[in-house]
């Protein structure tokens, strides 16, 4: 984790507009409907670190790459942790330092998802024949007029159950 800086803020201090969508450096693309998922997360996610270098990008094209995850516990009440526990493992309340980044225009996100695509066709396809589940989600990512569009698109996942 790298060490905070003058221009690192934590994100308790930034006024997302969700949905916030999180593309890695390896071009993972994840989705965050609201505070809560940004901020809760499995124990492989923290353990591995995999938030580090991820670009955030909030529904308003506010960005910010975040340089380190901070642990701030387990997450939800003794009862939810014993049935979120049983069902999906360990949930963690996170925080992230973030470095703000130049604003993300409409056209950054869809080129930011079309390399998530491009990357992971496996994960939009579902055991279909990519040749024909990519080129109409392809089309209808161009055509969005959103980044909550994209969101829903897409249907992205958050790092809760991992």
């Amino acid at each position: 984790m790298n060490p905070p800086t003058a221009d690192t803020i934590t994100s308790d201090l930034v006024d997302f507009k969700f949905p916030v969508i999180g593309f890695t450096p390896d071009r993972e693309i994840w989705g965050f409907p609201d505070r809560r998922s940004l901020t809760t997360c499995g124990s492989q996610t923290l353990n591995e670190n995999i938030p580090a270098g991820m670009e955030l990008i909030g529904a308003d094209g506010a960005r910010f790459q975040v340089t380190a995850i901070h642990d701030k516990g387990r997450a939800g009440s003794p009862l939810s942790r014993l049935v979120k526990g049983l069902l999906s493992g360990r949930q963690y309340r996170i925080e992230y330092s973030l470095v703000p980044l130049a604003q993300a225009s409409l056209d950054d996100v869809k080129k930011l998802a079309r390399q998530s695509l491009d990357a992971f066709p496996d994960d939009y396809c579902l055991g279909e024949d990519p040749e024909t589940v990519l080129p109409p989600l392809l089309a209808s990512l161009q055509a969005a007029r959103s980044a909550e569009e994209i969101f829903t698109l897409l249907g992205l996942d958050s790092f809760e159950s991992y």
